[in-house]
C-alpha cells in the first residue's frame, strides 16, 4: 500500500516507500486487539484503513483511552523506541486495515535511512504530548469540564467535519461511541448521555445518526475554564 501517507513529521520520500513496500498488511474485525498491554514489540504499526483506539490499564484495573487514530498515523512507536514491552493497548474501532514494518526490517531500514530513527524521535514525542495533554484533562474536577476537553482533542486529532445548514463544523464521528468518551473522560456512559443533551439544549452541540457535531466550540472549551461540578 505504497500510496498510502503517513503522518510523520521529516520523513523523505524514499524512506517513507521503503517503510510501505516492506510492511506486512492485517485486517482486524470491530473491537480486536492488535497488542495487548506489556505484549513484545513485533514492529511499528499503521493505519492503512479505519480507527485504531490506545488505551491503557490504570492501577485499579479500569482503561483509559487517550488517543483515537485515524487512516495514516503510527502506533507502537514507544517499544520500537526503546525496545521493550508495550506500554498501552490498540484495539481497532469498526475493521480495520493495519500496516506492520517488522522491528528488525526497521532497524535495517533505519540504518539505511537515518531520518527514519529522526522520524521516530517525532513520534515518541507527540505521544508524550498525549500523555501530559490526558494528565491535564484527567485532573479536571468535573465530568462535564473532562468531556469538553476530550471531545475538543479528539475533534482536533480526527479532523473530521460535517455540514449543519451549510456550515461546517467539526464533528465526531459514529464510530466513536458515548462509551467511548466515557473511557476519555473518566465517567459512566449514562453521565456522558446526559451531559451531551444538556449541551445539546443549550445549543452548543448536536447529535445526528450517532455523530457528535460541535456547534459552539468557545462555550464548550469554557467549560473546562470554570469546571463546575
Amino acid at each position: 500500500m505504497t500510496n498510502l501517507t503517513l503522518n510523520i513529521k521529516n520523513l523523505t520520500p524514499a524512506a517513507h516507500t521503503a517503510l510501505m513496500e516492506n510492511s506486512f498488511r492485517k485486517t482486524y474485525s470491530h473491537n480486536e486487539y492488535v497488542y495487548l498491554q506489556d505484549d513484545e514489540v513485533i514492529g511499528l504499526h499503521v493505519v492503512a484503513s479505519g480507527h485504531i483506539r490506545l488505551s491503557y490499564l490504570m492501577e485499579d484495573g479500569t482503561a483509559v483511552i487517550y488517543r483515537i487514530l485515524p487512516k495514516g498515523e503510527c502506533f507502537g512507536e514507544l517499544a520500537v523506541f526503546d525496545r521493550g514491552n508495550q506500554c498501552d493497548m490498540a484495539t481497532s474501532l469498526g475493521e480495520s486495515v493495519v500496516l506492520t514494518v517488522p522491528i528488525r526490517t526497521f532497524r535495517d531500514l533505519a540504518k539505511r535511512y537515518p531520518e527514519i530513527e529522526a522520524a521516530l524521535g517525532h513520534l515518541v514525542a507527540d505521544r508524550y504530548r498525549d500523555y501530559v495533554e490526558l494528565t491535564r484533562i484527567l485532573s479536571l474536577s468535573s465530568l462535564s469540564a473532562r468531556l469538553s476537553q476530550s471531545i475538543l482533542r479528539l475533534v482536533d486529532k480526527l479532523g473530521t467535519t460535517a455540514v449543519v445548514k451549510g456550515r461546517k463544523v467539526p464533528a465526531i464521528g459514529s464510530i466513536v461511541t458515548q462509551s467511548d468518551l466515557g473511557l476519555m473522560a473518566r465517567g459512566a456512559r449514562g453521565n456522558v448521555n446526559r451531559t451531551l443533551k444538556e449541551w445539546e439544549q443549550r445549543g452548543w452541540v448536536a447529535v445526528r445518526d450517532r455523530e457528535i457535531l460541535i456547534l459552539d466550540r468557545e462555550k464548550l472549551n469554557a467549560v473546562s475554564f470554570n469546571d463546575e461540578p
